[in-house]
């Protein structure tokens, strides 16, 4: 015969293992769910009329003088820019975005290589890292690109 004991200390094992089972799909299931959350919260960003507004200047940037691209575009927006970007880059540092899919979503070489001679003169100043995030990007971005055989764009 089977112990009314036996059966209760069973079924309080069965009842642990399916509460730590359906507890480690509920993290997974979280985790996703912030994941898609940020991922909402960049793009909301990358098509506000501030961002927008900036990345037009941005885009028509010709010199490669640092005080003609500050006066085009102005301070404030391109530290903005910058320390956005660099944000974005240090979560695909730390593996928390996936870089193939920031590569989608952004024009990174091209948008670098239009600022990164008023970076560099910043950076000779006071600022010796800034911008180093967005730096990276753009190199994977870069790389990105050339294993798609695309054209860099921006």
């Amino acid at each position: 015969m089977v112990d009314l004991m036996q059966v209760l200390e069973g079924a309080t094992y069965a009842a642990f293992i399916a509460g730590a089972i359906f507890a480690v799909i509920e993290l997974r299931s979280m985790k996703s769910d912030r994941k898609t959350e940020l991922i909402l919260r960049i793009n909301e960003y990358f098509s506000s009329k501030d961002f927008e507004e900036t990345m037009f200047k941005v885009r028509e940037i010709d010199t490669k003088d640092p005080r003609q691209i500050e006066e085009k575009v102005g301070r404030v927006a391109i530290f903005a820019l910058v320390d956005y970007l660099d944000g974005i880059s240090a979560l695909a540092q730390f593996k928390l975005l996936d870089v193939k899919f920031l590569c989608y979503q952004f024009t990174w070489t091209g948008t670098w290589n239009r600022l990164e001679p008023y970076i560099k003169h910043m950076r000779q100043y006071s600022l010796r890292y800034w911008g180093s995030g967005f730096e990276w990007m753009a190199a994977e971005d870069l790389k990105w690109i050339n294993r798609m055989g695309m054209e860099i764009m921006g």
